[in-house]
């Protein structure tokens, strides 16, 4: 399947699920959402405007596992419609900076491996507003490169982004930081937050779906998080070496690594993960087994015709 096809049947194929879920824009339950999306993942521009979030598969050579999950606050509406669980062992901390202090049952957690979370703004627009300009900015990093056709294939979960606006955050010190691609310098991010006003979301996973729309005073926060798994040794937090997984899965290019002399990486609890860990934790471990994540930045990239159109 080419590119322009690839595109097209995934813009087909969410439009059609969203048809049936999305609240009307004149009769929308007023709330706010915030989805927070933190590690390594890659965003994908369509020919509408809207943006798919994709994170990368398990590369069966390398020992860079990244796992997909979503966390959210105990006790909030939007856990609770989830069907999100508490997780012993995983520690939220570990993920984001910012949310530093928070305790063991603050938060509640699911997997998202082979699920996909389509979110719609009531804003009457289906483009996105993307002022996340510390994505690593794949037309200047992998000039000429192509996306590749079987993305759809390797991404393990993705997000769907209907409206609203992307803005940078970070979740790691080291976002915001300059960072050297070869030639080509810029500031990195490891999070960034989509925000709507007012919007419905919906999780699939096969024939299950579950659906969320925010009521008028409750402003909603989701996390959905693509985390490194363990690594053998404990990595150079000024050379993003694990970055190459993302040039590899989301335009097939020979990597070039990332490199910041004023990068100081990041101390974090030790901590479980909701979900097994291919490779390396059983699926019947689960969050029984502790490690620390990486240091290192899990850097976020952009795919679309903005500023040099690939």
């Amino acid at each position: 399947m080419n590119r322009r096809r690839f595109l097209r049947s995934v813009s087909t194929g969410v439009a059609a699920a969203l048809a049936a879920t999305a609240v009307p824009h004149a009769s929308a339950r007023q709330g706010g959402l915030t989805v927070r999306f933190v590690g390594m993942m890659g965003f994908v521009k369509r020919t509408d405007g809207t943006l798919l979030a994709v994170t990368p598969g398990h590369h069966a050579m390398q020992h860079f596992a990244h796992v997909p999950f979503a966390m959210a606050r105990t006790g909030s509406a939007i856990a609770a419609a989830l069907g999100m669980q508490p997780a012993p062992g995983v520690v939220a901390e570990a993920f984001d900076q910012q949310v530093t202090g928070s305790g063991p049952d603050d938060f509640v957690f699911l997997c998202l491996e082979h699920m996909s979370i389509d979110v719609v703004a009531h804003d009457g627009r289906a483009t996105v507003d993307n002022r996340a300009d510390h994505l690593a900015q794949m037309h200047l990093i992998a000039p000429g490169k192509r996306l590749r056709s079987d993305l759809g294939r390797w991404s393990h979960a993705t997000a769907s982004l209907s409206g609203g606006r992307l803005v940078n955050s970070s979740a790691h010190p080291d976002a915001g930081r300059i960072w050297s691609f070869g030639a080509h310098k810029q500031p990195l991010t490891d999070a960034v937050n989509f925000e709507a006003g007012a919007a419905s979301l919906r999780l699939s996973a096969g024939r299950t779906v579950r659906s969320f729309t925010p009521a008028a005073d409750d402003a909603a926060e989701l996390w959905f998080i693509s985390s490194a798994g363990p690594r053998i040794d404990q990595g150079d937090p000024k050379r993003l070496e694990h970055g190459e997984l993302l040039s590899q899965f989301l335009v097939g290019a020979d990597p070039v690594i990332a490199e910041c002399e004023s990068a100081t990486g990041r101390n974090t609890p030790a901590t479980g993960l909701p979900c097994g860990v291919p490779a390396f934790v059983s699926l019947e471990a689960g969050a029984g087994a502790v490690f620390p994540p990486f240091m290192d930045l899990c850097f976020q990239a952009y795919y679309g015709d903005d500023g040099g159109g690939i």
